[in-house]
């Protein structure tokens, strides 16, 4: 099925030029669910909605690996419309959902794992959405959140709970909002089994496999800025090292946690990963790559259209208006 015409390939070509003039636009996804849940935010990926935005993308625009395409971005020799594609955290269906279509259209992708939930981890997004999700109970007393006593209620209700309490212990310190988190699951849903949502070894061992890039992304997914530059160290090593054991390949390219510069990391873990000797690393500032940007600080972009030419037609208007991505500031030194 052909979505573009010759009128959208000229413009993809004009928006976002190859050669010296290289524009390179890196689309993040987290989850691809089988079906659409009503419990997860409107924005949700299903497998239906990926399966055109990849069929799009394929009909439009030149896919590269994401160490092909900054190394071509680098060189001048980025091709028109240049695109790459990643996906955050090592979801399970990344690997049962995702990875059937992106064969179908013969696409490579970079998926960013974070190694402490693998097997039968939980993040904690998902340690409250999957606690709402089966409670029987009419209400939970959440005034320990400063939220007060919360209706459950329909999905919809489930979900804006959902939101409102993932607002409330998302920036805690790590242990705290581990600790929180565990505590909604006891009183929500208290002596079930967690469900496992997360990619097996196995299943990032075949990635690699399949000719995908595996990246880093820290190992328990702590906001780097609420956490100690040296715990940051840690996490970002213990995730790089064990990624290496499972796929035999030392990561090269790593993801910011949440990555928003500033609110979520600092210019001191930039300084950071280039010390541990990653090639580069990618934000979640919207925006496209060009040569002028910080090989620490890539932006991404991630439209949601379900119209496939809406799609296009975002993705190219991001790569005119987003050559000036927000970036975590360069701190300045007692020298300067």
């Amino acid at each position: 099925m052909t979505f573009t015409s010759p009128l959208l390939r000229a413009a993809g070509r004009f928006m976002s030029p190859g050669g010296g003039d290289g524009k390179l636009t890196i689309l993040t996804y987290h989850r691809v669910l089988p079906e659409p849940d009503a419990l997860l935010n409107r924005d949700q990926i299903d497998a239906t909605k990926f399966a055109t935005h990849m069929a799009a993308i394929a009909d439009c625009f030149t896919v590269l690996s994401l160490p092909q395409a900054l190394e071509r971005l680098s060189a001048g020799t980025l091709p028109p419309r240049a695109v790459a594609l990643t996906f955050d955290d090592g979801y399970q269906d990344n690997f049962t959902v995702a990875l059937p279509i992106l064969q179908r259209h013969r696409l490579t992708a970079t998926f960013f794992v974070c190694t402490g939930y693998l097997n039968d981890g939980l993040m904690f997004n998902d340690i409250v959405t999957e606690a709402l999700r089966r409670s029987t109970k009419s209400d939970l007393d959440l005034s320990w959140l400063g939220l007060g006593v919360q209706a459950l209620s329909d999905m919809q209700g489930r979900r804006e709970l959902a939101f409102k309490i993932l607002g409330a212990v998302k920036y805690l310190p790590f242990t705290e909002r581990e600790l929180a988190c565990a505590r909604i699951w006891d009183m929500a849903d208290p002596g079930q089994h967690r469900p496992r949502l997360m990619m097996t070894d196995d299943q990032v061992r075949e990635l690699a496999a399949q000719g995908m890039t595996i990246g880093a992304h820290t190992h328990t997914h702590p906001i780097l800025n609420q956490v100690s530059l040296e715990a940051a160290r840690e996490d970002v090593e213990k995730n790089r090292r064990l990624l290496t054991e499972l796929i035999g390949e030392t990561p090269t390219i790593f993801a910011y946690p949440n990555g928003r510069p500033i609110c979520d990391y600092g210019y001191q873990h930039v300084q950071l990963i280039k010390d541990l000797g990653f090639s580069a690393a990618v934000s979640t500032a919207w925006g496209i790559a060009t040569k002028a940007c910080d090989p620490y600080q890539l932006p991404r972009f991630a439209p949601w259209d379900t119209n496939p030419r809406h799609f296009i037609m975002r993705l190219l208007k991001n790569a005119v208006k987003g050559q000036r991505p927000t970036v975590a500031p360069r701190m300045a030194s007692p020298d300067d």
